[in-house]
């Protein structure tokens, strides 16, 4: 008899082996974990519309605010000429604000451009308002969150 069978370690080699052949010898893939995927807010369809109505209710507002503060530059350049050299941002206005007959519609755009940044405070506003709401309903029904529908 072999010195391997008369002091049983054959049947222990064959253990080692198999146990070596099993850890080494097949790689398993990692399996990650399935996070729990969240929503986002720019999933959202509704989201995204109302995004793009205020963005573009904003911009109307600020090309009609662009035009009226054109016509006011065009009309401050004209006092400025009319005025010595050195006259006070007082003066100014108030050679705009007494001489309504050289510089016609100065009152008018001045108004107009007061109303125009009135409407796009209060468009910033409700925009804040709106999202404040949306996270307050976020926050207390999770299913809301990333795909109100």
């Amino acid at each position: 008899m072999t010195y391997l069978a008369t002091e049983r370690i054959a049947p222990r080699l064959a253990a080692v082996m198999l146990l070596l052949v099993a850890v080494c010898g097949c790689e398993r893939e990692a399996v990650a974990p399935k996070a729990e995927e969240k929503p986002t807010r720019a999933d959202d369809p509704v989201y995204k519309k109302a995004l793009e109505d205020v963005q573009t209710q904003r911009k109307k507002l600020a090309s009609r605010r662009a035009k009226v503060v054109d016509q006011m530059q065009k009309l401050l350049a004209r006092a400025r000429a009319a005025l010595p050299e050195g006259a006070t941002e007082e003066q100014l206005r108030n050679e705009l604000q007494d001489n309504p007959q050289k510089y016609p519609g100065w009152r008018e755009l001045a108004l107009k451009l007061r109303e125009l940044n009135t409407a796009a405070d209060k468009d910033l506003d409700d925009a804040r308002r709106l999202v404040a709401e949306r996270i307050r309903q976020e926050q207390t029904d999770p299913s809301k969150r990333g795909g109100a529908k």
